[in-house]
């Protein structure tokens, strides 16, 4: 097999992040270029019945992978559970605190009122002032221990820390290890652990679009139609706007595939781009694409980690169930509704995928990674495609280097 990532750098706005799926139906269509329909046809079924070897990733921000949050939350249970029981020693230190600093005030409180009387003597006064003194320093030493002890809470804080994960939707890749390792080296997880790592952070907006229906349907007088169109925007840990994405394909050597990603290589020696739409409303502008680089990755290494337990799901994956241990997997599900308007109820119509990000941990370490998804035909989902269209569910799996019981 060979190993490519494909580096674009997005022009204009996103409304979407294309997926395995898209990118699959998008080297397929490239592929006419340098090869004939036949060979595109053996390869489409070779794919779905697993006697060719092909797996792609969605498209990520260059240099991260997504983040497996809720695997890592996961492994992190144990050490969140001792930290909420660090919690509630601190929130009794609290309360104890808060105790004396009431009392404290009362007492600084009648100090006071007794020193503004006019029947005290010098030496009654000096002795006054100096406890008034000594309840002010023991009040201002009580505030910093309470805000430190609410420090502690809030370093150790489960929401805290989750939220902090949260926010990371993709983690750089030399420093995925460390984040699958996190706490390992110590009793306590905080929220500070997180502040080493580099991450990218996904946003959604919207924005009000019209669509002009008089001058679409030459109806004058028909109302226009107001609609929200997302808006997809990537920043990095210090708020810079991530322009540059990239995608992985893993194929057998001298497939469609291979062929049009060799081919592009060439064009890319003679052009410096290769401009592409890679989503909808391309004629406004939008999901507009210059792929710059096609990198020939060595596969050496990778040749020899593609048996494992455990890996990450960078695209959408439809498992192989005989091959997944769904039950210690960490699988985030998406399902998609594939049914178009025009085809009668009796069609299935809805097809579940496991996302990226999403944790597999197949049944037995001899399986090799492009077996554990799999590619079904379209036919059931929509009659309308042609005969050998399918659903491509092989996405790129990442072993990961973590302990079988985690």
């Amino acid at each position: 097999m060979i190993r490519y990532e494909i580096k674009l750098k997005k022009i204009g706005e996103m409304t979407t992040l294309p997926d395995s799926q898209r990118l699959f139906g998008f080297l397929i269509n490239n592929s006419k270029k340098y090869c004939s329909e036949d060979e595109i046809s053996a390869f489409v079924k070779g794919v779905r019945d697993q006697k060719e070897k092909c797996m792609i990733s969605s498209i990520l921000p260059t240099g991260y992978y997504p983040t497996p949050k809720e695997f890592v939350m996961q492994k992190l249970q144990g050490k969140l559970d001792k930290n909420q029981k660090e919690i509630k020693k601190f929130e009794e230190k609290l309360i104890e605190l808060k105790n004396e600093s009431e009392t404290t005030v009362q007492d600084l409180i009648e100090k006071k009122q007794i020193l503004q009387k006019n029947k005290i003597n010098n030496k009654d006064k000096k002795k006054l002032n100096k406890e008034i003194n000594d309840c002010k320093s023991r009040l201002e030493e009580i505030k910093a221990c309470f805000n430190k002890n609410s420090e502690h809470i809030n370093r150790l804080s489960s929401k805290n820390i989750y939220e902090s994960i949260k926010k990371m939707d993709f983690i750089e890749q030399n420093q995925l290890k460390d984040f699958l390792r996190l706490g390992e080296s110590k009793e306590e997880i905080e929220v500070n652990d997180l502040s080493k790592f580099k991450y990218i952070k996904k946003k959604q907006t919207f924005i009000q679009k019209f669509r002009l229906e008089n001058q679409i349907k030459q109806l004058p007088g028909m109302p226009n139609v107001a609609y929200s169109l997302p808006i997809l925007s990537f920043k990095n840990k210090a708020g810079d706007i991530q322009k540059d994405f990239s995608f992985f394909v893993r194929v057998s050597k001298d497939s469609c595939i291979s062929k049009t990603l060799e081919g592009m290589r060439k064009i890319l020696k003679k052009n410096k781009i290769i401009p592409c739409f890679l989503g909808g409303k391309g004629s406004s502008g939008y999901n507009e694409y210059n792929i710059f680089a096609v990198e020939n990755l060595d596969d050496s290494e990778e040749e020899k980690s593609t048996i494992g337990k455990r890996y990450l799901n960078l695209g959408v994956l439809l498992p192989n169930l005989d091959n997944v241990d769904m039950e210690n997997s960490v699988v985030d599900i998406y399902t998609s509704d594939r049914k178009p308007f025009e085809i009668e109820n009796e069609v299935s119509k809805v097809i579940s995928f496991v996302t990226a990000g999403s944790v597999i941990k197949v049944n037995n370490c001899e399986i090799e990674a492009y077996t554990v998804g799999k590619s079904i035909d379209n036919s059931k989902y929509n009659p309308m495609y042609k005969k050998n269209a399918i659903i491509f569910g092989n996405s790129y799996l990442l072993k990961l280097e973590v302990d079988d019981e985690a």
